[in-house]
Order: C-alpha cells, then sequence, then structure tokens
C-alpha cells in the first residue's frame, strides 16, 4: 500500500467510513467531501495527520486540505467509497443563496484553472520573445504561440460548456454543443450585419440596436459575439437542464438517445439566443460597470477592498466568484486590473513561508515550511494559509498587508494583466502584447518586491518559535 492508499484510508476511517460518504471531489488542494452525518467526522484526528494540512467545514462540505497531491489521494479514496465525482443535485439545496453561488461558481470555473493558467503562461512568453525582439510579429513562433496562449479564453464557453452541464446534471456534450454554438464564427457579425431596424432602450446605458429577428421576436446578439464571456452559457446550460430532464420524461425511452439532444440543443440554443443570453449580458455589463464606477470614484478603496477580501475568501473556498469577475473583465476589456489587483498575495505568502522557514529552529515547521513556499511559487497558497499563515493569525493579517501594498502599487499604476496566469511565471502576463516597452512588467516586479518585502519584514522580525502568541 503506497503513502497515497494509505492517507484516502486513514481519511475514510476518520469520515465515518463508506456508508458516512455521499460525495467527492477536489479542486487543487482539497478534498471536498459531502458526507450524510459531519458530526462522524473526527477532524482532530484528519488535523494531526502529517499529509493533512489541515480540515475546514465550509459550502456544506467537509474540506481535507492535502496539498498539491490531492489528485491522486482522491483516486485511491474513490475507490475505497465507489462514488462518483460529481455530487446528486440534491447536494446544493440546503444552503443559502450566496452559499449555492459560491459552491456553483467553484465547481464550474475551477476545472479550467490549470489549461486557464497555462494558456496565459504561454501568452506570456511570446509577449516577452516579441517585445524582446526575438520573434517579430506574424512569423511562424508568434502565430503559433499567439494562437494557444489565446486559445483557452477565446473558446472559454466551450469549456464551461462542458463544466457548468456537468455542474447542473446534464448531458456535457450538449452543454459543449451549446457553448460552441454561442460562438460560433461569424456569427455574430451576420446578425449584426447591415443597417438596424430598430433599437431597444434608446438613450440608455443599456440601448441595443435590433438588426434580424426570429419569427419577429428581436435577436439582441453583441457585437463581439459570446468569445470570452462566462455568464450566457451557465443561465443557457441552466435552461438546457430543466429541458434535458423534461424530455427525458416524457419521450418514450426508445427514442431518447437522439431525441432529448435535438429538442435540448434546438429549444435552449434558440431561447439562450432570444432571452437568457442577452439577459446574461445585461448583467454582465452591469456588475461590470458598477466595478468600473467604484473604481473611477475611488480606486484605491476599490482595489483595497478587493486585495484585503481575496486571502479571507481562498479561506473558505469562496475567491472563485471574484475570479469570475477578473475573468469577465478579461472578456470585455482584454485585460483585467482585478486580477493583478490579487496577483501579488500569493508572493506575500511566499515571503512568510520562507521567513518561517529560515526564523524556526523547529524540523517539523520547516518541513511544514518550505514545500508551502514552493506551492505559493506557483499561486497554489492553501498550503502556505493552513500550514504556515493561519495557525498563527497575525502571520495572516502579514500576508494581507503585503498583498494589499503590491496589489494597489498595480492599481493606481494601472497595470492590468493581459492573461491568466499566476505565481512566479504570471509577471510575464504583465507585458502589453499591443504596445512597445514592458512598463506593466516593472511595476509587477516592482509590487511583488514590495509584497515580499513587507510580509517577509514583518514575519522574521516577529517570530518566535514555541511560545509565538497566536
Amino acid at each position: 500500500m503506497n503513502e497515497n492508499q494509505k492517507l484516502a484510508q486513514f481519511i475514510l476511517e476518520n469520515v465515518g467510513g463508506k456508508e458516512n460518504v455521499e460525495s467527492a471531489t477536489h479542486c487543487m488542494t482539497r478534498l471536498r467531501l459531502k458526507l450524510k452525518d459531519n458530526t462522524k467526522a473526527n477532524r482532530t484526528n484528519l488535523d494531526n495527520h502529517p499529509g493533512i494540512i489541515s480540515t475546514q467545514a465550509a459550502e456544506g462540505k467537509l474540506q481535507v486540505i492535502i496539498g498539491t497531491q490531492v489528485g491522486d489521494v482522491y483516486e485511491e479514496f474513490i475507490k475505497l467509497v465507489h462514488v462518483t465525482e460529481e455530487a446528486p443535485q440534491e447536494e446544493i439545496k440546503d444552503k443559502n443563496v450566496l452559499n449555492r453561488f459560491a459552491a456553483l461558481i467553484t465547481k464550474i470555473v475551477v476545472p479550467s484553472l490549470g489549461v486557464l493558467c497555462a494558456c496565459g503562461i504561454i501568452a506570456g512568453v511570446n509577449s516577452i520573445l516579441l517585445s524582446t525582439g526575438v520573434i517579430t510579429s506574424g512569423d511562424g513562433t508568434n502565430i503559433l504561440l499567439s494562437s494557444l496562449g489565446n486559445a483557452c479564453l477565446t473558446f472559454f464557453p466551450v469549456i464551461l460548456g462542458y463544466t457548468s452541464a456537468t455542474a447542473f446534471g446534464m448531458d456535457p456534450f450538449i452543454g459543449m454543443i451549446l457553448g460552441a454554438f454561442m460562438i460560433y464564427p461569424g456569427i455574430a457579425q451576420t446578425i449584426n450585419a447591415g443597417d438596424p431596424l430598430f433599437t431597444l432602450f434608446a438613450g440608455t446605458p443599456l440601448e441595443m440596436p435590433v438588426f434580424k429577428t426570429f419569427l419577429g421576436i428581436p435577436i439582441i446578439f453583441p457585437a463581439t459575439g459570446y468569445t470570452s464571456t462566462v455568464i450566457p452559457i451557465m443561465m443557457v446550460n441552466f435552461l438546457a437542464s430543466k429541458i434535458e430532464k423534461i424530455l427525458k420524461e416524457v419521450l418514450p425511452r426508445v427514442t431518447r438517445q437522439f431525441m432529448v439532444p435535438f429538442f435540448t440543443i434546438l429549444f435552449a440554443g434558440i431561447v439562450g439566443v432570444l432571452l437568457v443570453g442577452p439577459i446574461s449580458m445585461i448583467i454582465q455589463n452591469l456588475l461590470q460597470a458598477g466595478l468600473n464606477s467604484l473604481i473611477s470614484t475611488s480606486k484605491i478603496l476599490a482595489f483595497a477592498v478587493i486585495t484585503l477580501i481575496y486571502q479571507p475568501l481562498v479561506i473558505f473556498g469562496l475567491h472563485w466568484p471574484l475570479i469570475t469577475l477578473g475573468i469577465m473583465e478579461f472578456g470585455s476589456l482584454g485585460n483585467s486590473l482585478i486580477v493583478a489587483s490579487i496577483f501579488p498575495a500569493s508572493f506575500a505568502h511566499m515571503a512568510a513561508c520562507f521567513a518561517v522557514f529560515l526564523k524556526s529552529k523547529d524540523i517539523k515547521t520547516k518541513n511544514i515550511a518550505l514545500p508551502a513556499f514552493l506551492s505559493a511559487c506557483f499561486c497554489i497558497i492553501e498550503p502556505s494559509i493552513y500550514g504556515v499563515t493561519l495557525p498563527v493569525k497575525k502571520r495572516f493579517g502579514f500576508c494581507m498587508i503585503g498583498g494589499l501594498v503590491g496589489g494597489l502599487i498595480l492599481a493606481l499604476s494601472n497595470s492590468p494583466m493581459y492573461a491568466i496566469s499566476m505565481g512566479v511565471t504570471g509577471v510575464m502576463s504583465f507585458i502589453n502584447p499591443n504596445a512597445q516597452g514592458i512598463g506593466g512588467l516593472v511595476w509587477a516586479v516592482i509590487a511583488c518586491i514590495a509584497a515580499m518585502l513587507v510580509t517577509f519584514t514583518l514575519t522574521f522580525v516577529t517570530y518566535q518559535d514555541a511560545k509565538e502568541v497566536k
């Protein structure tokens, strides 16, 4: 029995056995368990195991924070309990609105984070090669790297079509088709060609010209299409999941294999474009307008709030709605100050872990701090939070201060990120691919160094090994 198998067995024994496990999922560092009876979980035993950083109760689940090897432990765990990855639909029903929304965003967005960051790094490499003259715009290398770097965000509705369909309990391939339909090449240009027939909400911020109709119903399609959007495909697939469920109940079993997808795609696709898509775009635009209004009113206040709440939200796994706003910003502007402002947070945690590693004389503490430092280098800060900073709350406060300093430097210098990429390689994403110079990169380096210096100094100076005040 290898270490992952042993840890999976230990976790199972301390959560009430396989009969008590309703479902299991995982993110980058956490094993998320939906238990039938949470009182059967022995969190003390779990917290004291050397292979477990900590446990957390959030979103109606027991979250076992393991680290970057969580995927391997998860694979062994589901072999023991024989549950599927996705939780049943009833799982979300007993939560309040905020928890349900946060859980939904997490389930939909998190699976795509790896490829999203990977493409962001590729885009950053392309920007560096262009800015340093190693390659030129339009040559073969630039075309391939640019296409790879932009592929994920460009076709994001297809990816979210799969993950959101899975979250809503419907056929994920139907979700992908609906996502592809919404970004079908040329559809936006074709629908918006010619002179408008009339204009809805004329003279308001929600003004929408109508160029085409479907059986007399206005077709409102964004001029830029739904490429890189987040909310529209989620809403369309939510509608599709309801349609699919009804069809499965009313259609004869012998026809379901092809008739359920046929009617689901037809109805959800048309209604999505006519109704759900425009409504979701209005919501998305209002959210973005509200955020921009707050930023224009007081940029310091807006980004101070964003940078301060980000790290506490990570503790409860509720930070994904904030990340989603940043992705929406990418979709509408091509860059994001929101994502940029939270970028230095991982560097603050790197500094805290490094300070503890240097200052501590305790071997166990060093063994926790060093892996947490390495994880933070790639923007996986949960090991740092639960193993190093949160156990001594002032350290977590120091990380918040460091993240605040770095985030405000980037916000006030107006240095957005042009691709989604985190960790030490993410600084490349501050290079504007459409402009000369590396001013954004310089500010990113300054911000990260500032975040690290502040956090390292505060942590190192105040550190005490055994009698530290918690």
